[in-house]
């Protein structure tokens, strides 16, 4: 019986897990648990701040177009201020011309 018993509190390996490691049992696995687990989450912290860094890239490239974009547009404003101005002088001119007798208007 002493044999039998040997053979049972022996962890029995199978593919590298230890029966223990498959029932869950022990402080050691739960400790090992949670390194894996911290070690995971690391690598997925680094992940997702290069993610987060190539958000910022676009952001700032997006930023940068949208700004030039503005300016090229604050400039089509200032030409057709401009232009209006033109028109509009230009109409009160005509509109001071004396009328011509014999138009058909």
């Amino acid at each position: 019986m002493s044999e039998a018993l040997s053979r049972v509190k022996k962890p029995h390996r199978l593919r590298g897990l230890t029966l223990q490691d498959v029932s869950g049992g022990g402080e050691e696995t739960n400790s090992r648990r949670l390194i894996e687990n911290i070690r995971r989450l690391e690598v997925e912290r680094v992940k997702l701040l290069g993610e987060v860094e190539e958000l910022k890239k676009l952001a700032r490239s997006k930023v940068s177009a949208l700004r030039s974009e503005v300016a090229v547009l604050q400039e089509d404003e200032d030409v057709l201020k401009e232009l209006l101005k033109i028109l509009d002088a230009t109409t009160d001119q005509i509109r001071k011309l004396p009328k011509k007798s014999g138009s058909k208007r």
